[in-house]
């Protein structure tokens, strides 16, 4: 009896109190909250109490249900249990976090993710432009998925953003290289690369190292990049294997995933630019 009056008491106050939110509401809250900390992750309503997370190495379907019962337990206090529901996704590497460089990774984004996040506030990721289309993010790789490096966390590094790009490099192709698997188009004139990883798309920042070993191609290369675990390749004056990517393009689709980019890219000697 006692438990029943409490439990009444407790779901009188919630219905007095117009601000109270309900579960799909403080879902909505998490999301944007946890994209303001981290922009880079692609973040999804799947229902009241679930988010749909694709970080780029790990695509997850995290329960909120915790964190709302944390809330309807302390309803003024809802700023700490987002916050808890974003500590416990250990997906921001910020301040005080300790980051093992042997660990870090470069990951490919749309320019697009420069958008997301908070507003009134500068982009709070270690970044740098790669093309008009395509910026690098650095991330460590841990046991949760890729863990976002702040720009705050990176001051406390002591190194250069070039020290970073060069390290960030090396980690993933030692990490990465050896699981590369290609798929031939039928013609033979074009490749779809995919590894055990699901950020391959960085494989854009040493194409020097790994196309003469991995690829069949002459002259400029030709590459796409979908989504962040397929990278297809051809060359510039081979018309049929380019053909072929386009038509994979416009065929693959990996639905609650982000996209990277619709285009083509086509390498000048330095870096991969739009291919017209």
């Amino acid at each position: 009896m006692r438990f029943l009056i409490l439990s009444l008491s407790c779901m009188l106050a919630i219905s007095c109190n117009s601000n109270f939110m309900s579960k799909a509401d403080f879902a909505a809250k998490c999301r944007t909250a946890l994209i303001a900390k981290c922009p880079a992750l692609f973040v999804t309503v799947l229902n009241k109490e679930t988010l749909f997370i694709e970080n780029s190495s790990k695509r997850d379907n995290v329960s909120l249900t915790a964190f709302y019962k944390e809330y309807t337990a302390a309803p003024g206090a809802v700023d700490s249990a987002v916050q808890h529901f974003i500590d416990a996704t250990g997906l921001v590497a910020d301040k005080g976090a300790k980051i093992d460089l042997s660990k870090v990774f470069p990951v490919i984004k749309p320019t697009s993710c420069l958008r997301n996040g908070a507003k009134d506030q500068a982009f709070p990721l270690v970044n740098e432009p790669y093309n008009e289309q395509l910026i690098i993010l650095y991330a460590e790789n841990t046991k949760e998925g890729l863990s976002y490096i702040t720009n705050t966390a990176f001051e406390s590094l002591g190194i250069s953003k070039d020290s970073l790009k060069a390290l960030a490099i090396q980690n993933f192709s030692a990490a990465v290289l050896p699981k590369i698997k290609g798929k031939k188009s039928e013609s033979g004139h074009a490749y779809l690369f995919t590894a055990e990883s699901q950020y391959d798309a960085a494989l854009i920042l040493f194409p020097l190292v790994w196309v003469k070993e991995y690829v069949d191609v002459k002259g400029d290369i030709v590459m796409a990049l979908p989504y962040p675990d397929m990278l297809y390749v051809a060359k510039s004056d081979d018309a049929e294997g380019i053909e072929w990517i386009k038509e994979e393009m416009q065929g693959v689709h990996m639905g609650g995933v982000q996209r990277i980019s619709t285009d083509l890219f086509r390498w000048n000697g330095d870096r991969f630019i739009k291919y017209q």
